[in-house]
């Protein structure tokens, strides 16, 4: 009895995660422990699709939508820069209260404690390296599901796009709305929580050094949490197109979920959070593409290259470059901000709104004392910086935090004082 041979077309999920548990594994055993970016998955599909023949349908399909990407992470550095500009407030409290209620503490400090044995980035063990690349592949992951959808079945791209669309939309919207600290945040800079370890930006930076200043351009960006949402939306688009053959997915959906609460990047409140906006994604995208549904049992036929209609594929090609022309637009002034105005942007200038209405129960924490004497001193408002200075000299623990306190008084005086004309 002839057994039968792997076939690409009827188990495609289970190619996709090969593909990512090869790329995974490439990554550490050559000690390359960094994210993988997505130009190069791009590059590689259009290789795929160039000895396939399909590039005119590719950019047909896809341009509109890579251009939409790209955009989308120039706008996150862009919601960043205005809620600084705007002074809107940012939170803090909230999050951490329902992981109390939730859990009885946050479970990014419970898996570090259990797991991590090491703070030092020279110890860090093969488990946390391994993390850190499933964490980086969080782009590629949805990539190739748009992909193996778009090769082998067609008819449900744009319901996969649609869905994107929705979910890149209202995720920004919800990191303009409820701008959230996240959990590393919460404890390396304001000492709210205990010590969170974001190793992954530790190893991150010694694969590339300085690389994190291109992936977090809004550092408040996690309420809810794409990096959740966006596996989460491809398991429920590959259950609906393969059914049970998409299981093996859910197994890197859940390693993605682990990923983003081990490393402090999320809460698991952004998570479910997440969960929520992937649900609601789906089911609004099945909604307005109802359309397509009709033709849903049907046996698509095969699209060849030369059916293309050239005015699609004009549009696709004008539209696209625009989407791509405003990104770049977009983050060439993001970064043109951020390098010649660093201290306006940042941890210092965002209004952490719970800080300032709760000042009293933050009167010996030293990292929000010193956190509200930045901010006046960027505020240009020297004499409200002084006092949140003084309170933390006061309350150092250490000879560090003590001159951190001293330089902050000494420059708001200097400052205080060029202000001030002399009588």
């Amino acid at each position: 009895m002839l057994k039968k041979r792997f076939s690409p077309r009827q188990s495609p999920v289970l190619l996709i995660v090969a593909f990512l548990s090869v790329l995974i594994l490439i990554l550490i055993l050559s000690k390359r422990f960094f994210f993988v970016p997505k130009i190069l998955i791009i590059l590689l599909v259009i290789l795929a699709v160039a000895a396939l023949g399909k590039v005119r349908l590719f950019l047909q399909d896809w341009f509109i939508f890579l251009g939409f990407i790209y955009l989308f992470d120039s706008f996150r550095g862009s919601i960043y820069i205005a809620t600084c500009r705007l002074g809107l407030p940012v939170h803090t409290l909230y999050v951490i209260r329902i992981e109390q209620f939730l859990f009885g503490g946050v479970p990014s400090i419970m898996l570090q404690d259990l797991f991590l044995r090491s703070d030092s980035a020279s110890e860090f063990g093969w488990f946390e390296k391994f993390i850190t690349v499933a964490h980086g592949s969080h782009f590629v992951a949805f990539l190739m599901v748009g992909f193996i959808i778009w090769l082998y079945r067609p008819r449900f791209f744009r319901f996969f796009k649609v869905s994107f669309y929705l979910a890149i939309f209202l995720g920004l919207l919800g990191y303009f709305a409820v701008p959230t600290v996240p959990p590393w945040m919460a404890s390396t800079v304001f000492g709210l929580l205990p010590r969170i370890i974001r190793f992954n930006a530790i190893i991150y930076n010694l694969a590339i050094p300085d690389i994190s200043s291109g992936f977090d351009t809004n550092p408040i960006a996690a309420m809810p949490s794409l990096h959740a949402a966006f596996p989460f939306l491809c398991a429920l688009i590959l259950w609906r197109v393969y059914r049970s053959k998409a299981w093996p997915f859910y197994l890197y959906a859940l390693l993605m979920q682990f990923a983003i609460i081990y490393t402090g990047d999320h809460y698991v409140t952004d998570v479910l959070a997440g969960f929520v906006l992937a649900g609601f994604c789906y089911w609004a995208a099945l909604v307005l593409t109802r359309k397509d549904a009709s033709a849903e049992g049907a046996i698509p036929a095969e699209r060849p290259e030369t059916a293309v209609i050239p005015k699609k594929l004009v549009r696709a090609l004008v539209g696209g470059l625009l989407i791509l022309l405003a990104g770049i637009g977009i983050g060439s002034y993001n970064r043109d901000q951020f390098l010649h105005n660093a201290t306006a942007y940042g941890l210092y200038m965002p209004r952490y709104a719970d800080f300032f209405r709760h000042e009293a129960e933050y009167a010996t924490n030293f990292q929000v004392q010193y956190y509200l004497g930045s901010h006046h001193f960027l505020k240009r408002d020297f004499d409200r910086a002084i006092p949140y200075f003084e309170k933390c000299l006061a309350i150092a623990r250490n000879d560090a935090e003590r001159q951190r306190a001293e330089t902050g008084i000494k420059m708001s005086r200097e400052w205080l004082n060029k202000k001030t004309p002399q009588s």
